[in-house]
């Protein structure tokens, strides 16, 4: 099982959770981890460190690359992105349009967008863990090892229902352009009823 990062290396972005836990990972599961990012020196070296302590387990690219960075979201069999918070996070949606569900944290712009798997079972796009800690990083780590490998359909679900979302601007323009007309309707009312004096 390959697991893909592609993230700045900062405490934002929770990777000193799983710097922490790679060894634990590579003893107790049959994966690969691939990462391309760049960020805070301690972070860089971590990474370097379990390249050069696994090789043919754990490889980072430190720099950045849009090509490789999409190649390994594609790539990846699930893409792990375990941050602190996130007011955004575009990752997750690329590594859904990929096919490659992501392993995620319950904070900001990730739990908006990707369906937990403990909470929506076969409908759910992804992997959802609530703490920013290593146990918890593991704990979910474990799950989606599991649901890859022992249960492939669903595993399977998982990715299809990730291809199918739909994260275009033309759902959420037309909501906009509807609550503008809504609230330019309701000023108009607002505004004809108004009485004027002569001294407005």
């Amino acid at each position: 099982m390959i697991l893909g990062v592609v993230s700045r290396l900062y405490n934002q972005k929770g990777l000193d959770l799983l710097a922490t836990i790679i060894p634990k990972l590579i003893t107790n599961m049959n994966i690969q981890i691939a990462l391309v990012g760049t960020g805070e020196t301690s972070l860089q070296e971590s990474f370097r460190d379990h390249t050069l302590n696994y090789p043919g387990k754990v490889y980072a690219f430190i720099g950045y690359s849009d090509e490789l960075a999409h190649l390994l979201m594609a790539g990846s069999d699930c893409l792990i992105v375990p941050s602190r918070f996130e007011p955004c996070g575009l990752t997750q949606l690329y590594a859904m349009n990929y096919g490659t569900p992501p392993i995620v944290r319950r904070t900001g712009g990730l739990v908006d967008t990707v369906d937990s798997y403990l909470e929506r079972g076969e409908k759910a796009t992804g992997f959802v863990f609530d703490e920013p800690t290593h146990d918890a990083l593991y704990d979910i780590l474990t799950l989606a090892y599991s649901i890859y490998f022992d249960h492939p359909k669903k595993f399977r679900c998982l990715q299809l229902n990730g291809l199918k979302k739909d994260f275009s601007w033309e759902k959420p323009s037309t909501l906009y352009s509807d609550i503008y007309r809504w609230a330019v309707k309701k000023r108009r009312a607002v505004f004809t009823k108004r009485t004027f004096h002569p001294m407005d």
